[in-house]
C-alpha cells in the first residue's frame, strides 16, 4: 500500500532537492502553458495582407505560413526585441 500513498501523495514522499526540482518543473510548465494560451492563433485565421505597424505587405509565403499574422517580419522581430528589454 505505500506504493498507493506515494501516487496519492507525492511531496510527502519527496527530499528536498526533489520538491525543489518538481516546483520548478511545475512553474515551468504553467509559463509555458500561460504563453501557449495567451498567444494562441486559430489555425483558420485570416492573415493580414498588409503590415499593422509599418505598412509595408506581408508576403504571401508568411501569410500562408502564420495563421492571423499581422506583422512583417521585420516589424514582428523588433517587437519581439522590444519584449525581451522590458521584462
Amino acid at each position: 500500500m505505500k506504493e498507493l500513498e506515494t501516487l496519492l501523495n507525492p511531496l510527502e514522499h519527496m527530499n528536498d532537492d526533489e520538491q525543489i526540482d518538481h516546483a520548478a518543473q511545475f512553474h515551468h510548465d504553467l509559463a509555458l502553458l500561460q504563453h501557449r494560451q495567451q498567444t494562441a492563433i486559430a489555425p483558420d485565421a485570416v492573415s493580414a495582407e498588409w503590415c499593422e505597424a509599418c505598412g509595408n505587405e506581408i508576403p504571401e509565403l508568411r501569410r500562408r505560413t502564420v495563421p492571423g499574422v499581422t506583422l512583417c517580419i521585420d516589424c514582428k522581430r523588433e517587437q519581439e526585441q522590444q519584449e525581451r528589454m522590458y521584462r
